[in-house]
């Protein structure tokens, strides 16, 4: 069974390589996130504990939800939905914000939890 944080390594290095303007070596990722050359690499391995924030740095660059990082974290149709209605009228850029405002919540919920169960 693998742990949460090696499911994030292995979907970052999935993201990273099936990357559809061309596979990004590690150290080209990480100029384009403005880290360490290393970071990724150890993301990748599981030797560095991604945060939340940056998270929402690797599914802003790569286009994706910052839910797609955890296993067990499910789309809620009906939620976004009743969302979606709560924010009739915002230019799709504020919406789009909003979205990922209560995704990275949800993403940051998974990982204190996961932390829990480890102790």
């Amino acid at each position: 069974m693998t742990t949460l944080y090696e499911h994030i390594g292995h979907k970052i290095r999935q993201l990273r390589t099936e990357y559809p303007k061309g596979a990004l070596s590690q150290e080209g990722l990480a100029a384009q996130l403005k880290v360490a050359s290393n970071t990724v690499s150890r993301w990748e391995t599981g030797t560095y504990k991604p945060t939340p924030k940056d998270l929402d740095t690797l599914a802003r660059f790569f286009s994706i939800s910052i839910t797609e990082f955890f296993p067990d974290l499910e789309n809620d149709a009906a939620r976004v939905t009743a969302l979606t209605s709560a924010t009739g009228g915002l230019d799709d850029k504020d919406f789009d914000e909003v979205i990922r405002y209560a995704e990275f919540r949800k993403a940051r919920r998974a990982m204190e939890n996961a932390k829990r169960k480890k102790k």
